[in-house]
């Protein structure tokens, strides 16, 4: 299946970053309180209630001064099973992005830039709240795990959609499996044919161009399925990102247009040899994919400019 464009998905958190910033901020100083440093269940239920309003909470936790876990691990109920790491109470995190943040710098919330999480392997931002003791020391940290690629889709409306891509996926893959099974009997037949021709009394010139459509045919059918298994199974597709339409656009129409334009030249061909009446079809053709090019190079300008 598509693996995630994380290129793409850190573009979106640079774009975004203040308004991201803010709202974790945000969320983290609504309920962080001084108990939940050294209270594990009062740690799990915050979670979970906090993962039913922002799906994209994975996981929290508690440190001392010195960076060490207080605690294990309290985790979403959306976080899998095999995505939980095995480290918790007793671990050392002084050396992790989001607690050198915290420690270094002078506000009570700190909320980290991407980096990849060590409970996951994805790409996660973090909120650190700070405690601080009546005389100014360290009494502890509060770490909120968030999983940047729901955030980005939680905040982009894209839920639901994220949710039944897996079937549009599964969906795609038997589309674009049946058109390469239906590319592979047309060059068959070509080739069945070829080896006819070769070993029989036939019209050479007839035949040949008969293989020649089945083997065009065969490569626009191929080249079609292949770029859907390619645009829709393979690569993760970006819906709000006009690249992605651009260039799915561009390898469609690349296709129809090798496809039209092999077929107007078999046509000019056969009215070389005899078919006149094929001509006017094969000016026109040409004409029509001629149009198409013109037409994509329009569309290239103008989402490129865009």
């Amino acid at each position: 299946m598509s693996s995630i464009n994380y290129l793409h998905l850190l573009s979106q958190y640079e774009t975004h970053r203040v308004a991201i910033q803010s709202l974790v901020g945000s969320i983290i100083s609504s309920f962080a309180t001084i108990n939940l440093l050294d209270d594990f269940s009062a740690q799990r239920d915050e979670l979970a209630h906090l993962a039913k309003a922002y799906p994209f909470v994975e996981l929290m936790y508690s440190l001392d001064a010195q960076g060490v876990q207080i605690l294990d691990t309290a985790y979403s109920p959306n976080v899998s099973e095999r995505n939980r790491r095995r480290l918790g109470q007793g671990s050392d995190r002084s050396h992790r992005p989001y607690f050198v943040a915290a420690r270094d710098l002078a506000d009570a919330i700190t909320v980290t830039d991407p980096y990849l999480s060590s409970a996951t392997q994805l790409p996660a931002i973090s909120a650190v709240h700070r405690f601080l003791n009546s005389d100014g020391s360290v009494l502890g940290y509060l770490v909120l795990n968030i999983n940047l690629q729901k955030m980005v889709a939680y905040l982009n409306g894209d839920r639901l959609r994220h949710r039944f891509h897996p079937v549009f996926q599964a969906v795609y893959s038997i589309i674009g499996g049946l058109l390469l099974v239906v590319a592979v009997v047309l060059l068959g037949s070509a080739l069945i044919q070829l080896v006819q021709l070769m070993g029989g009394d036939f019209n050479v010139v007839t035949q040949s161009f008969g293989v020649v459509v089945l083997i065009t045919l065969g490569l626009a059918i191929f080249d079609l399925g292949k770029t859907i298994l390619e645009e829709e199974v393979f690569v993760h597709k970006d819906i709000h990102h006009h690249g992605s339409t651009r260039r799915t656009i561009t390898r469609f129409m690349s296709a129809i247009l090798i496809a039209v334009s092999i077929e107007s030249l078999l046509l000019m061909f056969k009215s070389l040899l005899g078919e006149s009446s094929q001509l006017l079809y094969a000016v026109w053709m040409l004409l029509a994919s001629v149009a198409l090019l013109i037409g994509l190079g329009i569309y290239l300008k103008l989402s490129k400019d865009g």
